[in-house]
């Protein structure tokens, strides 16, 4: 059969001609040992370098492309990396970015006549060891679909690009060297529901290899576990299935126990006969046995303490064999309002993944993997959504390992045609089969915690009936799905989260809420709980108000967390032509357009917390800290007692150290150990010690007091060494004060002319300013209408552009009166009057702007720090003395960064001296100091075009607008807006 003939790629209904069934990620071993150390044996990796050619169009393709040798393939023939994508590896077809819109014309399910195809070619070996078994070929993943040939006979076709593909090819193979071909259509029929906001790519990436099976072979081990809290009993529930590759055998044997990773055995094998007669009416239900294996006295697995066990299944027959699956007992249950492991309630600190890498697109290795999952840990996340779709299973793997919920999505988004195909029946099939490979390959992982029907594709009867096949593959987990709280509302229901899909979700997950909308929820009388699969939209210098979010989160119970969207910015790097700008990078992070796609969404792709090379922005710490595991607050009405919180749901305290700090203006004078053990959920109050009231009495009378606590990690973990910074947290004790200056009223000529005033380094005057270069949350400044036409984004941007505001100008309507007075020392006092009129309330800053030379390199400050911080991302901050060198921009399209909020004092140091600016009315005002006008910023559409001041930009800050998430998402607060009024604000400044 020639694929060609019927053209499945245009064809939703069919998912896969000739393709095995779905099974874990197994593999066989000769002996208990290496099955423990995990070597396989029998298996040939067809990783590395394929003989590759792209046509335009799979009508192109013909058998005569399969002739030949792969040796002796003419140069139409180049090479390429598997895994990996053919459009990161300039064959001539490039990535394109869509968020919603399809990259090409529908609907459903019609293609593009362009339609690029990659045929890839190799040779592999097959031992003659191999005769008389069953020969297996296994392709990681395809994106979109593909068709295998084997010494230029069709073997099969599949589908689903985030999954894989098993073949028989015993009866296509010999002895000796054979041609393997496999034919990957860039865009199918099944493109309509891998519409994920990512790149679209095109090729193998994930791993290729042949293994070899016994005719007698273990097929598949279901594992699914459950643990009983108040015995400690672990019990798995296993279901083994032997495959008879020729002619069935009798008298077939498996044997079964589990093990700790030591080796040592926790339960009694157990053997079990393989039913052989498939004739006997009624009863013959396989060749598989199913058994309970029960452990007492076991260790739990959760994601505080992810202790895992392992199953060792012994096959007795015409060979004997092993194969292992590493699992965890832990149970999940969604009940009283709560999400429940191990019957205690846990809250997700989440963020949603996508495979990404900035050179190889969605070729990502294990260890690209492991980087994620450690830094994840080390942010505090407890908690990964496999945005949009099943991840490799060595991700799962590394989330069984190091502690790490995972809600596990199947590979379903139908986003431009999001409330058709969800009842479309040629589509049907696509659900099932992806909903169910997905659970059938991962539900002995412990750290799955929720099976997820997809994302953003409607919701109907294609969905209830994927909910009531998982329910039944696994019904020990609950069902997440966000479009069936979204479009399953009841007829005339006010509120939209209490009943919609009940069917299909067994939480209520929405996307993007504001805080006062999960609040009402939580207040409704509601019986599911609430996590939102995505919130806090991480596009650019964003992640404003997470820790309001959070306030909430951990003061109503029936909100149970959430996934930020999400983990890493999706730039990927580009060489532009140097010679078209020799003064600059000739590199970049690209974005949508970048590689003259279109349509496209821009950078929409950069809403990353983290780069593109996993560089952590500044919004992590603000993650990290309301993640916390450990938090202190202050007793209400009581200055001299403080609360310890442990947040976590398994783990006391023990494992880390804490330790007070007292802080007078800025400078450490008492510290302390904290002890503490404190179980799960659990809060003890503190009194202050003696020496510390002490310490607190001798304070000067007007200077800002700050208590301080840190927790670190006593030991080493698989995350961080000893000495982590786990939790921070501070209270004040006494805030700064407004501070008077002795103004001697001099002029300069009575000063002298020895003696200079302090600001003559500067290098511009000081002036107004109002303007900042527009964030992301502000408006799109490279896709004027996207909102718009997406009813999302930030609106103002818009305004700022009509009222004048984003230019070096002073928009009319703003009064300024700014005086300056130099003291008989050479410093100088400035005071500032701002009043700004109603019709330009919502400015994007009230302070003023100058400029230092570049001598001053250095800067150290009394305020929040160290990170980036701003008004409404600042609970990460603590108030201290900070140093450093001035900011780099650290976001993939420039805009404004590096501001530092609740600063008394902000020293400059060059090297021939130091430049002080002291606040004194209010005691608090926010700087920035970085080598880019907000000019500069507003004006590159990405680092390759941001110009660069040799000298200092300096920005004083009586107020600034707060950042929010409107990108995608609510707005900022309005606690965080600039409201109309007069502003008033003062400060000196002083060589010293």
């Amino acid at each position: 059969m020639q694929a060609g003939d019927v053209a499945p790629w245009t064809d939703p209904t069919i998912t896969d001609i000739n393709r095995l069934p779905m099974r874990q990620h197994l593999a066989v071993f000769p002996t208990v040992e290496r099955a423990r150390r995990g070597a396989p044996a029998r298996r040939v990796s067809l990783d590395g370098r394929w003989r590759f050619r792209l046509i335009d169009s799979p009508d192109e393709f013909s058998s005569s492309l399969l002739r030949g040798s792969t040796s002796k393939l003419g140069a139409a023939w180049r090479q390429i990396d598997v895994p990996g994508n053919w459009t990161m590896q300039d064959v001539g077809d490039f990535p394109h970015y869509t968020n919603i819109s399809m990259p090409f014309d529908g609907p459903p399910p019609r293609l593009p006549d362009h339609n690029p195809t990659g045929i890839y070619r190799r040779s592999f070996s097959v031992p003659r060891a191999w005769n008389n078994t069953q020969v297996v070929l296994h392709i990681g993943a395809a994106d979109s679909v593909h068709m295998v040939y084997v010494n230029r006979r069709f073997v099969g076709y599949g589908t689903d690009n985030r999954l894989a593909s098993e073949f028989d090819v015993s009866d296509f193979v010999h002895s000796g060297r054979n041609e393997l071909a496999v034919v990957v259509v860039r865009y199918s029929a099944q493109s309509y529901v891998e519409d994920q906001d990512q790149w679209w790519m095109a090729g193998l990436h994930r791993s290729v290899f042949v293994e070899s099976r016994s005719s007698v072979h273990i097929r598949a081990v279901s594992c699914l576990v459950d643990y009983d809290s108040t015995t400690s009993t672990g019990t798995a529930d296993l279901d083994i299935e032997v495959a008879f590759v020729k002619a069935v055998v009798e008298g077939v044997k498996v044997q079964v126990w589990m093990e700790d990773l030591a080796g040592r055995r926790v339960c009694e094998p157990r053997m079990l006969p393989i039913p052989h007669d498939f004739t006997e009416k009624y009863v013959f239900t396989g060749h598989r046995a199913s058994v309970r294996c029960v452990v007492n006295d076991a260790r739990p697995w959760s994601a505080e303490d992810p202790h895992r066990y392992r199953v060792m299944v012994k096959l007795i027959g015409p060979t004997r064999e092993y194969v292992s699956l590493l699992t965890g007992f832990r149970r999940v249950r969604v009940e009283h309002g709560e999400i429940r492991v191990n019957d205690q309630r846990v809250t997700l600190r989440g963020v949603n993944r996508h495979d990404h890498h900035p050179v190889r697109g969605k070729a990502v290795t294990r260890q690209d993997m492991l980087a994620d999952v450690l830094a994840m840990k080390r942010l505090n996340c407890n908690a990964v959504r496999t945005s949009h779709y099943p991840n490799d299973p060595a991700f799962l793997d590394l989330c069984d390992e190091h502690g790490l919920y995972v809600v596990a999505e199947a590979n379903i988004e139908a986003h431009a045609y999001n409330t058709l195909l969800c009842n479309d029946p040629d589509y049907l099939a696509t659900w099932l089969a992806r909903g169910s490979r997905m659970v059938v390959r991962d539900r002995h992982h412990p750290s799955v915690l929720f099976w997820s029907l997809g994302n953003e594709s409607g919701f109907g009867v294609n969905h209830d009936a994927l909910a009531a096949l998982v329910r039944s593959l696994d019904p020990t987990r609950p069902l997440h799905y966000e479009g069936a709280i979204f479009h399953g509302r009841q007829p005339g229901e006010s509120r939209p989260w209490l009943n919609g899909g009940r069917n299909a979700t067994d939480v209520v997950c929405p996307m993007y809420p504001p805080i006062d909308a999960i609040v009402d929820y939580a207040r409704s009388g509601a019986d599911r709980p609430l996590v939102i699969c995505e919130y806090n939209h991480a596009m650019g210098n964003s992640n404003g108000s997470l820790a309001d979010y959070w306030e909430a989160i951990e003061r109503e119970p029936l909100l149970a967390g959430g996934f930020i969207w999400e983990w890493k910015d999706h730039g990927l790097l580009q060489r532009i032509d140097p010679a078209s700008n020799p003064t600059r990078s000739s590199w970049r992070y690209a974005y949508g357009g970048q590689f003259n796609d279109h349509p496209n969404d821009g950078n929409f792709v950069a809403d990353g917390i983290n780069a593109p090379d996993l560089t952590a922005h500044p919004a992590t710490r603000e993650l990290a800290w309301v993640h916390r595991p450990v938090a202190v607050t202050a007793v209400p009405d009581s200055t001299t007692a403080f609360v310890v919180h442990n947040r976590r749901s398994h783990c006391s305290l023990s494992d880390v150290q804490g330790v007070a700090v007292l802080l007078v203006a800025g400078e450490p004078t008492h510290e302390e150990t904290i002890v503490t053990t404190l179980a799960p959920h659990q809060r003890e109050t503190h009194e202050f010690s003696t020496t510390l009231m002490a310490a607190i009495d001798a304070a000067p009378a007007t200077a800002t007091i700050t208590l301080q606590f840190r927790w670190t990690q006593r030991l080493d973990t698989s995350f961080a060494p000893a000495g982590h910074l786990v939790s921070w947290d501070e209270i004040d004790l006494r805030a700064p004060v407004t501070k008077l200056f002795a103004s001697t009223r001099d002029s300069h000529e009575r000063v002298g002319a020895a003696v200079q005033p302090a600001d003559s380094v500067f290098a511009s005057p000081v002036r107004l300013a109002l303007m900042r270069a527009p964030i992301d949350n502000d408006g799109y400044k490279l896709m004027p209408g996207f909102g718009e036409a997406n009813h999302i984004g930030g609106r103002a941007l818009a305004r700022w552009q009509r009222q004048g505001v984003l230019s070096d100008n002073i928009p009319a309507g703003i009064q300024h009166v700014q005086q300056r007075r130099i003291q008989h020392d050479g410093s100088v006092v400035y005071e500032h009057r701002v009043v700004v009129p109603e019709a330009l309330a919502h400015l994007p800053r009230i302070g003023v702007r100058f400029a230092l030379p570049p001598s001053f390199r250095h800067i150290r400050w009394y305020g929040r720090g160290p990170h980036e911080n701003y008004p409404d991302r600042n609970s990460s901050a603590l108030r201290d003395v900070w140093a450093r060198e001035p900011d780099e921009s650290p976001y993939l399209v420039p805009q404004e960064f590096g501001l530092r909020t609740d600063c008394e004092w902000i020293e400059f140091v060059a090297d021939d001296g130091r430049l002080r600016i002291d606040a004194l009315a209010p005691a608090t005002l926010h700087f920035s100091a970085v080598h880019h006008t907000p000019m500069q910023l507003l004006q590159a559409r990405d680092t390759t075009e941001l110009l660069r001041s040799e000298d200092l930009i300096v920005h004083l800050d009586v107020a600034h607008r707060g950042l929010g998430t409107a990108s995608c998402g609510p707005d900022v607060l309005p606690r965080y807006e600039i409201p109309a009024g007069v502003f008033e604000f003062s400060y000196v400044v002083r060589r010293i």
